[in-house]
């Protein structure tokens, strides 16, 4: 009787032990889990805003020269790449038919304008009609415009520089027999060359044509060289691109002394936007793509903002502009200093209490 008064006793003890035990689990408090996120500042990226547009470089003075009559090619002594002055002889045809011409409408005029005296004063004298006096004047006139066109065609057998520069292409050989119009050769300015690239409607609409006239050179460079070579504003274009909906901007370039640049070369042009638009120019920050999100119930495009006060999150709608190399432009919603979730944002949820993740040495 005693041994099982002894056994009641301690499953009695033992009942009122995991009671309090139990007891005091349930009423230890349950602390809120808090999730560590990647947090980065934000900083205005705007102040060093440099694009860089692939370039294609072209001549700022081209001409397809040709002759403007018929005629056999005599003298073409020129080679491709070869320099040459403004009013230089470049080309030749066979000038004898020219010259003949000539030499007959000088003959012709000069009997014209002896026949045109001699009946002015017999006019003067009433000798003769009114009649033959307007007819003599009206052949004067006529052999007047036939000489002058004898010399224009003796001018059209010569072709000379309109201006300095590189022969580009040379297209015939001499003793050809060349067709009017038909194109000789290609000349192109040797001092500048024009630098074009393609641009959106989005850019050319905050152009500052001023500031790139009067302020700021854009640079070039061109392939692996590490050189870069100043630009100036030339023009643009007010139509678009054919099957681009882009628009031209064309700089001209200073030809480089230490490089061998030629028309039809890439390059690629670094334009500082900040400087074009320093009145105008938004903040603008970049952030990754795994910090945007889009809200479900909304349809806003938001990231998430950390208070460090009272460490939570807070969603904020933003504006997003054109995508990098280094992630997407935020146009607005946010400011410069601002704490914003980098990784992770479309798995956090409003006020959730989250601390920063701090990188420690060795992890």
């Amino acid at each position: 009787m005693k041994s099982a008064s002894l056994s009641i006793l301690a499953l009695f003890i033992s009942s009122t032990v995991l009671t309090g035990c139990g007891f005091a689990e349930s009423a230890a408090p349950q602390q809120a889990k808090v999730r560590p996120v990647k947090l980065m500042t934000i900083e205005d990226v705007s102040g060093h805003q440099t694009r860089i547009f692939p370039a294609k470089v072209a001549a700022n003075q081209q001409a397809d020269l040709a002759f403007r009559i018929n005629g056999e090619l005599v003298k073409l002594d020129l080679i491709e790449g070869q320099k040459v002055k403004k009013g230089q002889l470049l080309a030749q045809l066979d000038d004898r038919d020219a010259k003949n011409a000539l030499m007959d409408a000088e003959a012709n005029y000069e009997l014209a304008a002896v026949d045109f005296k001699r009946k002015e004063e017999i006019y003067k004298r009433k000798l003769i009609s009114k009649a033959e006096y307007d007819t003599a004047k009206a052949t004067l006139k006529s052999a007047k415009a036939a000489l002058a066109t004898a010399r224009d065609q003796l001018d059209y057998t010569r072709l000379t520089a309109p201006f300095s520069g590189i022969v580009a292409k040379v297209e015939r050989d001499n003793h050809q027999m060349i067709q009017a119009t038909q194109v000789v050769l290609s000349l192109q300015g040797a001092q500048l060359l024009d630098v074009e690239i393609q641009v959106p409607e989005s850019f050319l609409m905050t152009l500052n044509n001023k500031k790139l006239d009067e302020e700021y050179q854009p640079l070039v460079r061109f392939g692996s060289h590490g050189a870069l070579y100043p630009v100036t504003y030339k023009e643009h274009a007010s139509k678009v691109s054919p099957g681009t909906q882009t628009y031209e901007v064309v700089f001209s370039l200073n030809r480089p002394e230490s490089l061998n640049v030629l028309p039809g070369m890439s390059a690629e042009l670094l334009l500082d936007m900040s400087v074009l638009n320093q009145e105008t120019a938004p903040m603008i920050a970049v952030l990754p793509q795994t910090a945007i999100f889009k809200s479900d119930e909304e349809q806003q495009t938001k990231v998430w903002r950390y208070d460090a006060d009272t460490q939570k999150l807070e969603s904020v709608e933003v504006t997003l502009g054109q995508v990098r190399a280094q992630g997407i432009e935020v146009l607005s919603g946010i400011n410069k200093g601002d704490q914003i979730v980098a990784v992770g944002a479309s798995v956090l949820k409003q006020d959730m209490d989250v601390k920063p993740l701090r990188w420690e040495r060795g992890v």
